[in-house]
């Protein structure tokens, strides 16, 4: 096993036994030996906190193993942040939230360092994040798209009750939806009026990029 895979191999090992500490061992030592930040978030942190929340679904697990989980996750991310690079001649702002009544922040989380290593300017809420909120928070930061995520069935309509709080106070033609988290499909996200629909944090790098071309060509092509 190379170097590289080894530290790779040790990251998610930790992280799916909740070991903090040694996250942060393997992350010191694959950045000394030359790996990137992107490199590890890629190659370890999302596949390991995909796997997290795969292994947590359900009702067949203990508490305490998943909030083990979380802070070596959290801790991981942290680890990262000061690797990422930044470019202010071409960010574009994102607000991200998980929606009213949940409080899953894992992929969340994830989604939102994704997408700022990509390139854009991301605001995160938070958890339990109420319709209010997000279109004050759109208002005040005139993002190119807000970001929802909902871990519950029992939340997903919250999304809906987002979209129609923008349509009210007439800001929804000024911002592109993306939605997402464990039980959201492409059908949702359609039947709800969301632009788009992203299953990964890595997919929604993909699909934020994709929003934001098209963003800038609706605003040329605008008459206004």
């Amino acid at each position: 096993m190379s170097g590289r895979t080894q530290v790779f191999h040790d990251i998610i090992s930790a992280i799916l036994k909740g070991e903090a500490n040694s996250v942060l061992k393997s992350i010191n030592l694959g950045l000394q030996i030359g790996m990137s930040a992107n490199e590890i978030l890629e190659e370890a942190m999302i596949p390991a906190t995909i796997q997290t929340l795969d292994k947590y679904q359900g009702e067949d697990f203990y508490i305490s193993d998943v909030i083990n989980a979380s802070h070596a996750i959290e801790a991981g991310l942290f680890a990262l942040k000061p690797y990422i690079k930044k470019d202010p001649n071409k960010r574009k702002k994102i607000v991200i939230g998980t929606v009213k009544g949940d409080i899953h922040e894992i992929g969340k989380r994830l989604v939102a360092l994704s997408l700022g290593y990509a390139g854009f300017e991301v605001v995160d809420l938070g958890v339990n994040v109420s319709p209010v909120e997000f279109v004050r928070s759109v208002e005040q930061e005139r993002p190119k798209i807000l970001a929802m995520s909902a871990l519950l069935t029992t939340t997903m309509g919250e999304m809906a009750r987002v979209i129609e709080a923008l349509e009210k106070h007439h800001l929804r033609n000024s911002v592109r939806v993306l939605v997402g988290g464990g039980p959201v499909t492409r059908e949702f996200a359609e039947s709800i009026g969301a632009d788009a629909y992203g299953s990964s944090a890595r997919e929604a790098i993909s699909i934020a990029q994709s929003l934001v071309i098209q963003g800038s060509k609706r605003e040329r092509d605008c008459p206004c």
